[in-house]
């Protein structure tokens, strides 16, 4: 998978591929945001800040 192919089939843009690992029969991709400045999804506002979580988005 590139971050190409994550864009046309999945809508996934501002991220880069990094792997893939396929587990009980599920595909798991690690991605990491290239934004270099964020903003609030519901206000739009530029005073945010990255907060690494590690936390995962299912896809069903």
């Amino acid at each position: 998978m590139t971050t190409s192919s994550l864009y046309h089939t999945q809508g996934i843009r501002g991220y880069k591929y990094q792997k893939t690992e396929r587990t009980k029969g599920a595909e798991i991709y690690y991605l990491h945001s290239t934004a270099k400045q964020l903003a609030c999804p519901s206000c739009q506002s530029r005073d945010t800040s990255i907060v690494r979580t590690g936390k995962t988005r299912d896809s069903v």
